[in-house]
């Protein structure tokens, strides 16, 4: 009797542990850690981590309409069990525009913004030239080169938006 209560014990936290998994989504995501590099949500995305995506949906932004050009692509992802740098993660927006995108990440709470410091600057040789950081606060960097790379942490959104363009 008592062996098998010390059986149906471990079945059932098995089971426990499995229910409450959560997909962390960090090491798809690290990249943006690094000068904002933004892994394409739509083509790279990994298998593993589609079992985490509740919805998908996909929207086209009509702001920047031009001749052969509809407007940006808006792929959202809705996520349950997801997590991100530590901190839940409810869902995933990738935009692609005329000449840039963008990749928003969504979070539970606004214990995300501790995050921060982590997200660094890229790294471009000084001989490149044409380098010129525009804003480094708390709530991001916009820098101009080649295009521009920027962060954004929004507090309102609880959001943290990597972007970049031509």
């Amino acid at each position: 009797m008592k062996k098998m209560l010390i059986a149906f014990s471990i079945t059932f936290l098995a089971q426990t542990t499995v229910a409450c998994a959560k997909t962390d989504w960090t090491p798809f995501l690290e990249p943006m850690l690094s000068g904002c590099s933004v892994p394409i949500l739509t083509r790279d995305l990994p298998t593993h981590y589609k079992s985490s995506i509740v919805s998908q949906n996909v929207t086209i932004d009509p702001k920047y309409r031009m001749v052969g050009y509809d407007g940006d692509e808006i792929t959202t992802y809705h996520l349950k069990d997801a997590v991100a740098f530590g901190h839940s993660l409810l869902k995933v927006e990738y935009q692609q525009s005329f000449e840039g995108n963008q990749l928003k990440l969504y979070f539970k709470d606004t214990k995300f913004t501790t995050l921060r410091p982590q997200f660094q600057l890229p790294e471009i040789e000084e001989k490149e030239g044409g380098y010129e950081v525009t804003r480094n606060t708390s709530k991001g960097y916009d820098i101009k080169y080649m295009g521009y790379v920027g962060l954004e942490f929004n507090n309102e959104q609880k959001s943290i938006a990597c972007y970049g363009g031509a």
